[in-house]
This record gives C-alpha cells, structure tokens and sequence, in this order.
C-alpha cells in the first residue's frame, strides 16, 4: 500500500521493482569483491572489464524491462476495463427501454423469476395510458416520445420513494409495475390512486399542455413462486375493466371479470365468422310523416341471429366489434343490405342505414356508397346515411368534405341520438346535415314531462335553424304525432308505429300501410 502512495502508476511501481531485482546480482559481487580485499568504489569496480559493467547495467536493463511489462499491463487492464464497460452497456440496453430509461419487458421477466426463485409475495399493476393514441395522431410521434419520456419520469419517482416498488415499460404506453411483499389491498389502492393523480396532471409538450390518463389492472400473486404469466393475465383483466370506464380508474383482479372477459373473448372470435357464415340479419322500423302517418322510410336494425345465444340487438355485440376490428366489415355488410332490401320495396320510400365513425372517416366510403347504389339498383334520393354527433371528433373541414361527397350523390344524411353529447352542439351547427333524430331518452322525457311543451320547442327551433327535424319517438299516447307534429317534428319513428319487421315482410307492410296508390317500384 506504501508503494502504491509513494508510486500511483503501475509503470512506476513495476520499473522500480524491476530495478531493484537487477540490482541484487552486481550488489552481490561487489560485496564479494570487497570481501576479498578490493577498495575501490563500485563505479571503478564496474569499469575494470566488461562482464563486471554488465553486472553493474543489470538494474537498469531489468527496469527497461519492467516498464515494458508494465505498458503491456496497462494496455491489457485497459482492454479488460472497456470490455467490462461495453458488457455493463450492452446488458444496461438489454434491460432497459431506449427512449424512457425505465427498465424493459426483459427486465420485467428476470425480475419475476427472481421473485420467483425467492419465493416472494407480491403484487402487480398493469398500466395503460389514456389518448396516447390521440397524441400521437394529432400531435405526432415526437409528441408521443415526449409524453412517454414526462411520464416514465413521474413513475421513476415512485421507485425513488418506495424500496419495494418497480417500474418497467413493457411496450408503447404499457407500463408494469412490481410491488414485492404489499401488506395488504389498502396499500395497493393507495398507489393505484397516486399512479391515477400523477399521470393525471397536464403535461407541457413543446407547443401545447395535453391531459392524458390511466387505466390500471392490479392483481395479487395467490401463492409463493406462482408464474409471473399467471398473475399478469389476472391484472390484464381487471386492466381491460378498468379501461370500459370513464375517466382514470383502477380495478383489482376478481372471478367476476374472468367470467366476463371470457364472454367477451368468446364473441368476439364468433363475431370473426359471423358474416361467412350468414349469421347477421337486418330488421326494419319505419319512419312515419307527422303530416298524414304514412311510411317514409324504414330504419335498418343490425342483428345478429347467434347459433347458441339467439337473436342480439346491435348494442350487445358492436362494443366487442369494434375491440376486435371489426366495425367497418359490418359497417359494409349492412349499408350493402339494406340497399339491395330497400330496391325491391314500394316507392318511394327510402331506407336509412347507420354508419360508424370508423366508415364515415374512410377515404374510400363515398366510392363503396356508389358500388353499393350500382349493385342494387337503388336510387340515392331514397337512401339516408345516419351518423352519431362523435363524428364531430373528426374535425369540421374533414366533416363538411365527407357531408359534400355524399349530399353530390344525392344521398340524404341525418344525426341519429341527438341531444346525447350537448357539448357538440357548436359543432353541429355547422354541419350540412338533412335532419336530426332526438334521442331516445329525450324524447321521452319531452313527452312525457310538464316542460316537455317548452323542451320540444326549443329543439325544433335548433332543428329548424339547421335544416329539418326526426323526432325518435317511443311508445306513447295516441297523441304523440300531433304533439310533436305541432312544434314542428316531420317525421316520427318509434314503436308506436311499428315493432322490428323482418325483411322479408316489409314490402307487404309499407303496400298495407301507404295503400295502394304508393305501392309502385322507384
């Protein structure tokens, strides 16, 4: 340790050793020499002949050697240094994400069978951010990277905070978290919540301030050295419930979700082979005019006749379509349908057809719309798109293009549910649309309140402001139409004029209904 004080480099300390082995041998012989009488000093006795100045070199030639074995070492301690450096590197960017710095899936493995092999308790919570999507879509990838980058940095400080906690990033905005040894659920809510309340503060990117949430699954390992595989497939589930509601939420894993989201596996990969194998069939519910009550135009009904569970409205199955992509498949099957249906009825009633936001928005719907007119037969003038007022999520300039292609056509289009998402009234004003439809709900209660009156007036002066008023009606009193026929309602739909019709017998009812004198082909 003293040499190393007095001689901090590796060349230094081998040089002056190496000098000092050397100097042992001549330092002998002179020695000797004295000892057999010789006086002179070494210098002399080094100079008298050759092997005695060899002698003498010695110390320095094995210093010269030394030094040249000390820069080999340091070259191999350096070489030795890096290539630790290089696997230290290469194993950090194994196990850690390159954008975040959080640790990765593979980090995640490593730590679950080490917790495994310890034979530890623990927790895990699955995370899944809210409208990152829309981020991304709206703002751009770089935008995303810097939300994920703000956000990994808020969980970082939880395991800064708590010893027993892990943070990992699993894959885009999916991230895990480790909880070893919780001592009960209390502490697991608690940092469920504190997860929520974190990501749920606005974060600043480089041009605006965006609010993004988080669903959280959390489920518990049941039993010492359970499979990490086990017990994310429970926090999966109880991930997947918690993104079905609104807002940031966490859920715990239960046998109650199991059940459910097997149910909902189950549909949807019946819903894969649905259209193959002819299992949708459409209903029909008609529009009446408010003026005379005869049939306008039937509404086209999705359902699905299931080869187990029965017949199932629309409402029970398109969540579970739209999970599984499926929404613009069926979206094209049903608009296909109802035209080759409604070419064969009586005109000149028309046919209205819902289409999703999914199929609005696609470049490519007008010119499907066209195929499908081309194949039936049907004039445009008698078909009606209907839309839900989320298409105003689309941006008015994409909206008003998408209304001008179809209104060029000639095909009629009406919101559907109006009254549901008042916020987008501001929209809506704007939107070239033939008609708006109450929703359900607020018919009734127009219809059937004291402020119903004051209610149904107000819409249909909005209605009237835009172009045209439905009213969707419900089942009710005799006076129904003359109620809303009065403020200015068009067209009434409900059942007070009719239950579902299958398809096959709606051109017998429309001939029974509109008589005989409409009872013609368009």
């Amino acid at each position: 340790m003293m040499l190393n004080s007095f001689l901090p480099k590796i060349e230094q300390r081998y040089v002056f050793v190496g000098s000092a082995v050397g100097a042992v041998l001549p330092a002998s012989f002179y020695f000797i020499a004295r000892y057999m009488g010789y006086d002179g000093s070494f210098l002399t006795w080094a100079m008298e002949n050759p092997s005695q100045f060899s002698l003498a070199a010695m110390p320095a030639w094995m210093g010269l050697v030394a030094l040249q074995f000390a820069r080999n070492r340091r070259r191999q301690m350096q070489a030795e240094e890096a290539r630790r450096m290089q696997e230290a590197r290469l194993l950090h960017d194994a196990l850690h994400d390159h954008l975040t710095g959080l640790k990765n899936r593979a980090a995640f493995h490593s730590a679950a069978r080490r917790i495994a092999a310890a034979r530890e308790t623990y927790a895990l919570l699955l995370l899944d951010l809210d409208k990152f999507k829309l981020v991304n879509d709206t703002k751009g990838h770089q935008a995303g990277d810097q939300l994920l980058i703000e956000i990994a940095g808020r969980l970082r400080s939880l395991e800064d905070r708590h010893d027993n906690t892990s943070i990992y990033r699993l894959g885009g905005d999916e991230f895990a978290v480790f909880v070893r040894a919780p001592a009960d659920r209390i502490l697991l809510a608690s940092l469920g919540e504190t997860i929520a309340n974190l990501i749920g503060e606005p974060v600043q990117l480089d041009d605006s301030t965006v609010n993004v949430g988080v669903s959280i699954g959390i489920a518990e390992a049941t039993q010492a050295a359970e499979p990490v595989e086990d017990v994310m497939q429970r926090a999966d589930l109880a991930l997947y419930s918690a993104k079905d509601r609104a807002g940031s939420n966490f859920m715990f894993y239960d046998k109650a979700l199991a059940e459910a989201s097997i149910s909902r596996l189950e549909m949807e990969r019946d819903l894969v082979n649905a259209i193959a194998q002819g299992e949708f069939i459409l209903e029909y519910q008609p529009i009446l005019s408010s003026e005379d009550g005869h049939i306008v135009a039937m509404e086209a009904l999705l359902r699905w006749l299931h080869p187990q569970k029965g017949l199932m409205a629309a409402e029970r199955f398109l969540p579970a379509a739209d999970r599984c992509g499926l929404t613009r498949k069926i979206d094209a099957w049903v608009l296909q349908a109802a035209c080759m249906d409604a070419a064969d009825w009586p005109g000149p009633v028309a046919v209205s057809v819902g289409i999703s936001k999914a199929e609005f928005e696609d470049d490519n719907f007008a010119a499907y719309l066209v195929r499908c007119l081309d194949r039936s037969g049907l004039s445009p003038q008698r078909l009606t798109i209907e839309l839900s007022e989320s298409v105003v999520a689309l941006g008015m300039e994409r909206v008003r293009q998408r209304l001008n292609q179809l209104h060029a056509l000639g095909v009629r289009v009406t919101l559907h549910d109006f009254g549901v998402a008042l916020h987008a009234l501001n929209q809506v004003i704007k939107m070239d649309v033939d008609g708006l439809k109450l929703e359900r709900s607020l018919t009734q209660s127009v219809l059937t309140s004291a402020e119903g009156n004051g209610l149904m007036d107000a819409m249909m002066q909005f209605g009237a402001a835009i172009k045209g008023a439905n009213a969707n009606s419900p089942e009710s009193k005799d006076n129904t139409i003359d109620f809303v026929r009065h403020r200015g309602a068009t067209q009434v739909q409900g059942y007070l004029s009719s239950t579902p019709l299958p398809a096959s017998g709606v051109a017998e009812f429309i001939a029974a209904h509109n008589g005989t004198d409409t009872a013609r082909r368009a």
